[in-house]
């Protein structure tokens, strides 16, 4: 019996990476809301009279843009696990990623997730990251 191929994404908002999978980081741009659509909100006359403000629009593109990112992520894993390139997934994000990431992967990743940590390891180097699933998740 061979050992499990392990998988271990780290992700967050914009970054994302695959221990040892693949030997490359993703990132996306992701500027704040305010630097995103619009140049200026859209005009609105008021309902009786003719006082004129602003609309608003009612997308927060830097949270939409997690959310892509987090579909994007989950595409590629499912992809992977159709093509068997590993046999179990471990998921370390943040809470609100985690969540996406959730909500975007297929069923057939899901089963091969065996581990999730809740929290940003993001900034973690490969060394540190093992270490830190060394002691606080595998014991």
């Amino acid at each position: 019996m061979t050992a499990p191929r392990i998988w271990i994404l780290v992700a967050d908002g914009q970054t994302a990476r695959l221990e040892p999978a693949l030997p490359y980081e993703m990132r996306m741009p992701n500027p704040p809301t305010r630097e995103q659509g619009a140049e200026r909100p859209g005009r609105a006359y008021e309902s009786s009279g003719k006082a004129r403000h602003a609309v608003e629009p009612h997308v927060d593109w830097h949270r939409e843009a997690k959310r892509s990112f987090a579909g994007e992520l989950a595409d590629l894993l499912g992809q992977k696990a159709r093509d068997n390139a590993f046999d179990e997934l471990v998921l370390i994000a943040p809470p609100q990623m985690m969540g996406d990431l959730r909500d975007a992967l297929d069923g057939a990743t899901k089963a091969r997730v065996k581990t999730e940590v809740t929290k940003d390891l993001t900034q973690l180097t490969a060394i540190e990251l093992h270490d830190y699933l060394t002691e606080e998740v595998w014991f």
